[in-house]
């Protein structure tokens, strides 16, 4: 991957810039926000991968470390600085000169070499970093059979109701989704995180892992909003990186239990449209699947977490059970009534130790769809019609 363009740092802490992917020789627009201690809060990039984590940003990022002084003076900031060429990486970074009739390689790497490259790393997990640097360029989204949320603020149809209240029953008439439109999304959006279609259907829509929060807050803050609408960046938080790291293990663990294998499966829409789940997996024809990999319990055995008044398990004579007052029994229970299954295995994995756990669907918990439906069209979508989202 070379890198062409502009770079110009902004005094707010914004870096601009271009970056041409050489697999497919396309330019990307890239653009990072950073702190004041100029660590990166955000970033923004045009390709289908730009609304999460993408090598562009990365390669902007670079050249940024290595030729934007961290001692130019605060006047400096405010004059914009000229356009120019960014180096590609092997200007930025030259190898050392070579002995004559000396090549630590047989042949230049082929784009083979690089892909079998990329599947090893690959088996070792998201620990290694270089993994996603090598990784393809992503493709384009694929096209959903539903709206977003923002394809609707942004339609001729809403912008032209004439108040609030009209407002409302635009996005309530076309946000409904069909039962045959709701399986067709599930499976498009397949592989979630990695996917550019469950991150865009999922935008602007309440989903079962804050269902939790909606139900049991007591008003409604400014904070709680910011985190529904996705405005805080978790990525780089460890006990968030430490779930999604070792997912791939409780699932297996789960395997080696229970000799039931998960199926990969996306977003669950309810009919609404503006209520979603993403269970970790699907189970047989009646269950869904949740891992958990508790941080602060990391290196204890399940029993010891239980000995934490913050741990979600409850044991009583060596037989667990998910507490019904924490914010995951309402993420389970939203996950069972929009894929419609009776079960979910609650999976809990540390280093030392794991546990699976059968929860039943809670008939009694369905009148909380109609109060998430309501918060969703009273309290949260408001705000994103102001803009917040």
């Amino acid at each position: 991957m070379e890198t062409e363009g502009y770079v110009l740092v902004k005094k707010r802490g914004v870096i601009k810039g271009e970056v041409q992917a050489s697999m497919k020789n396309k330019d990307y627009k890239v653009t990072i926000y950073l702190d004041e201690n100029l660590e990166i809060k955000n970033t923004e990039c045009e390709c289908p991968r730009g609304e999460f984590k993408c090598s562009h940003a990365a390669a902007i990022f670079i050249y940024g470390i290595h030729n934007l002084s961290r001692t130019d003076l605060e006047c400096q900031w405010k004059r914009k600085r000229k356009a120019e060429s960014v180096q590609s990486a092997s200007q930025m970074f030259p190898a050392p000169p070579k002995k004559k009739d000396y090549s630590p390689l047989a042949r230049d790497p082929s784009r083979e070499d690089r892909m079998w490259l990329y599947s090893e790393l690959k088996r070792y997990g998201k620990f290694t970093g270089t993994c996603w640097i090598l990784s393809p360029e992503p493709q384009p989204a694929t096209p959903l059979p539903i709206k977003t949320i923002e394809d609707i603020i942004y339609s001729e149809g809403f912008l032209m109701a004439s108040t609030k209240e009209k407002q409302l029953e635009y996005l309530i008439e076309n946000a409904k989704v069909e039962e045959r439109t709701i399986n067709v999304v599930s499976t498009l959006t397949a592989g979630q995180r990695n996917s550019p279609a469950w991150h865009q259907a999922r935008r602007g829509r309440l989903t079962a892992s804050n269902f939790g929060s909606v139900l049991q807050a007591k008003r409604v803050t400014p904070s709680l909003i910011k985190r529904l609408l996705g405005e805080y960046n978790l990525s780089g938080v460890k006990a968030i990186a430490w779930g999604q790291d070792n997912e791939t293990e409780a699932l297996k663990s789960f395997t080696n239990i229970t000799n039931f294998t998960p199926v990969q499966t996306g977003l669950w829409l309810h009919e609404s449209g503006v209520l979603g789940a993403s269970p970790d997996g699907l189970v047989g024809d009646d269950s869904v699947i949740e891992c958990k990999c508790p941080y602060t319990h990391r290196n204890a055995t399940i029993k010891e977490a239980c000995g934490h008044k913050d741990f979600y398990l409850e044991e009583k004579e060596g037989n667990y059970t998910l507490s019904t007052t924490h914010v995951y029994w309402h993420q389970c229970q939203g996950q069972m009534f929009l894929t419609k299954r009776k079960f979910c295995y609650f999976v809990v994995w540390t280093t030392k130790d794991s546990v699976v756990i059968k929860i039943e669907r809670d008939e009694s918990w369905e009148h909380n769809i109609t109060i998430l439906s309501d918060f969703y069209f009273h309290q949260l979508f408001p705000k994103i019609t102001e803009g917040e989202l």
